[in-house]
Parts: C-alpha cells; sequence; structure tokens
C-alpha cells in the first residue's frame, strides 16, 4: 500500500510541469487525501491549490499582485519533488557505499590469498628440498641450494609485504 501510495505521488510530481493548469488537493470529511485539476466540492476540511513547479498555495490565501494566490508562507517543510530528489540521492549514495564496501571485500580477500601464498612459498624455500622453477622456455629447472638462500630474503620481503 506505501509503495503505491509514493508511485502515485511520483506519477504526480511529474506530471504537474506536463499538466500546465492547475491541481487541486483536499482533504474530504473521512480525512481521505484527493488530488484532481478540478476544483474540489465545497464540503472539504482543508484544500491547497498546487501550482506546475509543484509549490503549494492555500486556497484561501489573498492574491498576490499577478493576480495568483499569494504563496503560504514557507514552513520548512519540502515539496514531493525536494523529497523525492532526496530519496533518490540516498539510493544513488547506499549503492556508491555498497559497491565500495564489496570492493574493499575483494580487496580484503585477495590479499589474504596472496598472504598465505607468500608464505606458502617461503615455508617451502626454508624447509629445503628439492624446488622447482620453470623457466622462459617452460622447461623445469631445480634450484641449487645457493638459489634457494638466495632466494629466501626475497620471498620473506615478499611475505611481509602481503602479510601486514
Amino acid at each position: 500500500m506505501h509503495a503505491k501510495w509514493i508511485a502515485g505521488v511520483v506519477v504526480l510530481v511529474a506530471a504537474l510541469p506536463v499538466m500546465g493548469g492547475q491541481l487541486y488537493k483536499w482533504v474530504d470529511a473521512d480525512g481521505k487525501v484527493h488530488y484532481s485539476d478540478q476544483p474540489p466540492p465545497g464540503n472539504v476540511r482543508m484544500q491547497e491549490t498546487l501550482r506546475p513547479s509543484g509549490t503549494p498555495v492555500r486556497a484561501d490565501a489573498a492574491p498576490g499582485a499577478d493576480g495568483q494566490p499569494a504563496a503560504a508562507p514557507s514552513t520548512g517543510a519540502k515539496t514531493m519533488a525536494e523529497q523525492e530528489m532526496e530519496f533518490r540521492k540516498r539510493r544513488v549514495e547506499a549503492a556508491e557505499a555498497e559497491a565500495k564496501r564489496q570492493k574493499e571485500e575483494q580487496a580484503a580477500a585477495e590479499k589474504q590469498r596472496n598472504c598465505t601464498q607468500a608464505r606458502n612459498q617461503l615455508a617451502a624455500l626454508e624447509r629445503g628440498g628439492r624446488i622447482t622453477r620453470t623457466d622462459a622456455n617452460g622447461e623445469q629447472i631445480f634450484l641449487n641450494d645457493a638459489e634457494i638462500a638466495a632466494e629466501i630474503p626475497n620471498a620473506r620481503q615478499v611475505a611481509d609485504s602481503w602479510c601486514k
């Protein structure tokens, strides 16, 4: 029910500039709010005339110099168009925050995978034994003890950088 009401108001606000005429808002004796391009019946509790810009004007207000009803004093209440714009802005900000959060989670997961891989490589080098590398031709070559000892500081540095 709430979503239908919001959708109706959005359609109404979007149609205001197209209509060009006046739009009337009134509350009937049962407290139900009505919108129409026709003036309300005489037995309404409260009536407002809405301008195409969406600025409500009290129907009983004294006319201004241009013959149009004078605008009601600003009560700080926002028009539906302003509320809709703020709602859309909040949705965009929430979507951006969610995208940022997901990106940060992916980066943290990747960092954790790299840390685990670097520690495993360092552990394999420190354990000793037969360590192989793939050369530029795609062939496997075995590292000797001196080459393994030379690789340990590099592997330790890589592990330290990923596992901070």
